[in-house]
């Protein structure tokens, strides 16, 4: 099993990935570790005002929000809120998923923050995280996971309306995953550079990378 590559031209195929056949045996949960129960969605409210896109480097707590682009691959278009409200411990995730790796659910609530009707925002460019820093395989879920199903967005969205998911992320052997970062980058430009220096969540507030932040951006 090996995590993904935090290359820009990997970011489809470690986020995109939606397994649709299930394996004849299930992983088992992290060793020493039992699944805790965190919450699955957040009750999102759009603040007035122009929503700040949040910087690269930004660093959150669970349950707190980004302001991200709402496309992954249209960085400088709409964006969107992305609340996640934890990882834990995956339990029932097939071994042809899982590889010989270990998996954990990823809990999200996506809100639009487009003033008028469009396209739902994408979850491409959210990870697990062992180190704050490198992304992990991050798949949709298989079918058949009472605590991760697969959910379907609206098709189209507006300021306001939310949806809550859930990703399957595998970590090495070894691993394990308190973060979830967005790592996507996909335009070149250091401004939109979440590689380099990953929004970051988790139960506590992490140090920044190392090297300063830059502030929230318009």
């Amino acid at each position: 099993m090996v995590s993904c590559t935090p290359r820009r031209v990997l970011l489809l195929a470690c986020l995109l990935a939606a397994p649709t056949m299930a394996g004849c045996a299930s992983a088992s949960s992290p060793d020493g570790e039992t699944p805790t129960s965190v919450p699955t969605s957040a009750a999102v409210t759009v603040p007035a005002g122009v929503s700040v896109r949040s910087a690269p480097g930004t660093t959150l707590l669970f349950g707190e929000s980004a302001v991200l682009p709402a496309d992954a691959f249209a960085a400088t278009g709409s964006r969107a809120m992305f609340t996640v409200t934890g990882i834990t411990p995956a339990e029932g995730v097939p071994d042809d998923v899982t590889d010989g790796g270990v998996a954990y659910f990823l809990y999200v609530t996506v809100t639009s923050l487009s003033p008028r009707s469009a396209p739902a925002p994408g979850v491409v460019g959210l990870s697990g995280t062992a180190d704050g820093r490198t992304p992990t395989l991050t798949l949709s879920p298989t079918p058949g996971l009472a605590k991760c199903p697969i959910t379907t967005p609206p098709e189209r969205m507006r300021r306001g309306e939310s949806y809550s998911t859930c990703l399957v992320s595998v970590a090495d052997e070894g691993q394990r995953l308190r973060q979830v970062i967005y790592w996507a980058d996909t335009t070149g430009d250091p401004a939109f550079d979440y590689q380099a220096t990953p929004v970051v969540w988790s139960s506590t507030t992490p140090a920044p990378p190392s090297g300063s932040a830059p502030p929230p951006t318009g």
